[in-house]
């Protein structure tokens, strides 16, 4: 009786003990998502407080050793990380990493007589955990392309008004080494903490579209994760299925350190075979996605034809497409594109575009998404709110694009090309408006909207202001198979035109070098050689890669055909190099640059901290500090200690707390840690009464 009423009194206890385990796991459950949601919320209001304001210009000043910084500037493609210290609206931060940054604008500044690059700030490059409020890596994007400054400003907050997940972003002045360097626009890295705002974790998959690729074959790349070795016909930018060989979609990038397993193969299986497209896809957000894209005519994105400037993250399974790269939205391609049709907004057919085509093959989702463009035109791009807007931007920008040292346009063509901007949007709205009631077509025969490209618009380097005995605003040698974007001016003899402009002419004499690029030489007049003719002309379909992103204006053949012409004469080239056919001048599929025919990914990937979260972009492949050597150098990228080499990787929301008066993020545990914990008290606690009970139960029975 004993033994039999000792077995209850311990399957009792036992119980006891399981429910108040279970009651005190969802407690701390309950209280860890308060803490979490109120840290996230805490950490968004001080970064865009201190880090990001959107009603101020906040000053950046960069500390670096003179002869590094002209190293950097001499050597730009390189794309060389350097050691700096920092001021970031008065937190100061030490041995920071800085390099240049950029892929089209890079090798077009690269290529002109200017030094206005854009700058990668990577706080963490050499102290492990080192954050600005939580934050590791901020671009300073040199507004190339834009005499407005603002286009990438006004579309990020837009997507910001959709309930897109959108990364930071404000105006600064920047200033090296207390010599002010220009009017910059900070955007911040999609890394670790984007994703603990936006996502409440970091540790999902993590790809980004890049043109060419991540280039060689597995494995971390130069300046990504890698991802993908062998290049497809597409290359898997257009989310259209190739076969279930993660190699074979090699423009998806992998930025994060696990690609868990293969469940970006299995997201595009669906998408592309199967109907079911909310199991694997956050299929509102992405038509928000797509409708940001089509309403501000962005084909430097998904739509165009390089299918490339987003991001994919994987959440438990589900995929989610972020907004990336804005500088070539709102008439960047030209004033013709306000005729874009909303529901065919391709380069090239809609059904090469299954992110596309199949959600708005959806009657429920292509109403939804009809509602969210009526939304978009209603509130934000309504005539009356948006040049509001734009007019209090230009209030408070205006003084310090005016007194930029550097800039790609002079103020009279930046004040010229805001009223540009409002008409354009305007007359955007008033067409999807059209579309959306019936009155023009929203979509046609499949083929897609075409370039996109117009006469005019607002891309391309400006004229722009020179000093005296500086650099002209572009010189004559251009990358192969670049495009001269809508206003950039080519300089003439290094001067400037009456009006302060720079001249528009290529210089007579320039000679071309065996590869078909012209090099600087003799100036004695206004037409070109006959090689740089043919350069010129070749520049206009040359590269698919130059095409979705800018126009050809002052560059013009000088055998009486138009532009459009030798476009259209050349248009089979063109097909050809898009199928991935050989370039001539032997350019392939990949842009070369300084560091072996690589394009240069303006995104990279870095080993995530001691989180295992994001490995945040534009980087290369690269192991925090005190985690081994060198790696040797495969298809791309290093490991550890190389001239990249990051210094700890992604700080993330949590970490060491970075050093200055704000310190790093409060820390933040990886969804799971908490379980995991709890899991094995109660596994040690079950362990703990079997033995009990056994001991118990064999003592009674001796």
């Amino acid at each position: 009786m004993r033994s039999r009423k000792s077995y209850t009194v311990l399957i009792g206890f036992f119980a006891v003990v399981l429910a108040c385990t279970l009651l005190w796991n969802i407690r701390i459950q309950s209280v860890d998502s308060v803490v979490h949601a109120w840290s996230n919320s805490a950490a968004t209001e001080e970064i865009k407080q201190n880090i990001f304001p959107k009603d101020k210009v906040v000053d950046v000043r960069i500390t670096i050793d003179e002869d590094d910084f002209q190293n950097m500037l001499d050597n730009a493609s390189a794309e060389e990380m350097k050691t700096a210290s920092v001021e970031y609206n008065g937190i100061k931060l030490d041995n920071i990493g800085i390099r240049t940054k950029g892929n089209l604008s890079l090798r077009s500044v690269v290529s002109s007589d200017s030094d206005r690059y854009s700058f990668k700030l990577s706080f963490d490059e050499y102290i492990s955990g080192q954050t600005l409020s939580g934050i590791s890596k901020i671009n300073l994007n040199n507004n190339y392309s834009d005499a407005t400054s603002m286009r990438e400003f006004l579309t990020y907050e837009l997507a910001e008004s959709m309930g897109l997940p959108t990364p930071e972003y404000s105006y600064v002045n920047v200033y090296v080494n207390g010599e002010l360097w220009g009017f910059y626009l900070a955007i911040e890295q999609i890394g670790d903490a984007y994703l603990e705002r936006h996502f409440d974790n970091s540790y999902g998959a993590l790809y980004k579209a890049e043109f060419g690729g991540g280039g060689g074959g597995g494995g971390f790349g130069d300046r990504g994760a890698g991802g993908a070795g062998g290049v497809s016909s597409s290359g898997g930018g257009d989310l259209l299925w190739q076969d279930d060989n993660i190699e074979s979609y090699s423009s998806l990038v992998q930025k994060s350190k696990s690609s868990n397993d293969d469940i970006l193969v299995d997201m595009l299986d669906e998408l592309n075979n199967g109907t079911d497209y909310e199991k694997v896809l956050d299929v509102e957000g992405a038509l928000k996605y797509i409708g940001l894209n089509a309403v501000t005519v962005n084909m430097d994105s998904y739509l165009g034809s390089n299918q490339q400037n987003y991001y994919l993250y994987e959440d438990d399974g589900v995929f989610s497409v972020l907004p990336w790269d804005y500088n070539m939205s709102f008439g960047g391609m030209g004033s013709g594109s306000s005729q874009v049709m909303i529901d065919e907004p391709t380069q090239g057919a809609l059904a090469d575009r299954p992110l596309i085509a199949k959600l708005l093959g959806v009657a429920e989702y292509k109403e939804k998404y009809h509602e969210m463009i009526q939304s978009m035109i209603n509130g934000y791009l309504s005539d009356e709110v948006f040049e509001a807007r734009v007019n209090e931007i230009k209030e408070m920008i205006s003084p310090y694009v005016k007194k930029d040292p550097r800039p790609f346009y002079t103020y009279d063509q930046y004040e010229s090309a805001i009223p540009q901007l409002v008409t354009f949007t305007s007359s955007r709205v008033a067409n999807v408006s059209g579309q959306l009631d019936g009155s023009i077509a929203a979509s046609g025969d499949g083929s897609g909207s075409g370039s996109g490209m117009g006469g005019g618009g607002m891309g391309g380097f400006g004229g722009g202001q020179m000093r005296q005995g500086d650099r002209t605003q572009l010189g004559g040698q251009r990358p192969t198979g670049e495009q001269v974007p809508s206003g950039m001016q080519t300089p003439s003899d290094n001067k400037t035109s009456s009006d302060g402009n720079a001249a528009s002419k290529i210089p007579s004499g320039e000679k071309a070098s065996s590869d078909g690029q012209a090099t600087n030489g003799a100036r004695s007049g206004e037409e070109m050689s006959s090689r740089a003719q043919d350069a010129a002309i070749r520049t206009v379909t040359l590269d698919a890669h130059m095409q979705s992103d800018v126009m050809l204006t002052d560059f013009s053949p000088t055998d009486g055909k138009s532009v459009a012409e030798a476009e259209q004469g050349q248009s089979s080239q063109t097909q050809q190099n898009e199928q991935g056919a050989q370039v001539p001048n032997g350019q392939g599929a990949q842009a070369p640059n300084a560091q072996g025919g690589q394009m240069p990914n303006d995104q990279g990937a870095q080993a995530p901290n001691a989180q295992g979260g994001q490995m945040p972009d534009d980087q290369g492949a690269q192991a925090p500090n005190g985690q081994g050597g060198q790696m040797q150098n495969g298809p791309g990228g290093e490991f550890g200690g190389g001239d990249r080499g990051f210094g700890g990787g992604q700080g993330g929301p949590g970490g060491m707390g970075g050093m200055g008066a704000m310190g790093g993020q409060a820390g933040i545990q990886p969804q799971g840690s908490n379980e995991g914990v709890i899991t094995t008290a109660v596994a040690l606690a079950v362990l703990g009464l079997a033995g009990l009970f056994v001991t118990l139960y064999k003592r009674k029975r001796l």
